[in-house]
């Protein structure tokens, strides 16, 4: 979920305005911005210390924040099945804007398993790769490469072609179709 020009123009917004008033919509922005702001990036942990927080710097209560919670998953902004089993605040919309932001050559080196939403196919299409084998430091740059030595048949019609970085040991990959 993005915070723009058009953020309050979405049509759940406008239904949480409805429904929560200004204070709602307060508490979504700090929600979402807690996300993006914590040590993940992409998820975070939903527990009734966060909800009292919430709820305190909103000027909603704890049973407001709750329902506001409940009405987030039924549109679609955050995660039902993430929320209720595992106590975990993302969705896939909000991990896709997370690859926008931070850049695909930082997203990429993240771990993407834990919490992911996205498909394979998704963080493809978005230029991440979700590898975890380190290459050799004096590997050439530009050179393609198959993603995964281990199971190619994953990423038909996928490349990975490492870039030049002024630290030899960081290794930076773009995804490029063949």
């Amino acid at each position: 979920m993005k915070i723009d020009n058009d953020f309050f123009e979405q049509r759940w917004v406008k239904a949480i305005r409805a429904e929560f008033g200004a204070q709602g919509v307060l508490a979504v922005i700090k929600l979402l911005s807690s996300i993006y702001d914590s040590g993940e990036g992409y998820w975070s942990d939903w527990s009734a210390m966060d909800k009292a927080i919430l709820a305190g710097e909103s000027g909603m209560t704890v049973g407001e924040i709750d329902e506001l919670m409940v009405r987030l998953a039924e549109y679609g902004v955050i995660d039902r099945n993430k929320l209720e089993k595992e106590r975990v605040v993302t969705s896939a919309g909000i991990q896709r804007e997370y690859i926008r932001q931070v850049g695909v050559a930082r997203a990429r080196r993240l771990e993407w398993k834990k919490h992911c939403l996205l498909s394979l196919q998704q963080l493809l299409e978005a230029g991440v790769a979700p590898v975890l084998y380190d290459r050799p430091p004096d590997e050439e740059y530009g050179v393609p490469m198959p993603i995964c030595r281990m199971a190619p048949h994953l990423y038909p019609g996928f490349r990975q072609v490492r870039l030049r970085h002024p630290d030899p040991r960081t290794h930076i990959y773009r995804v490029i179709r063949c």
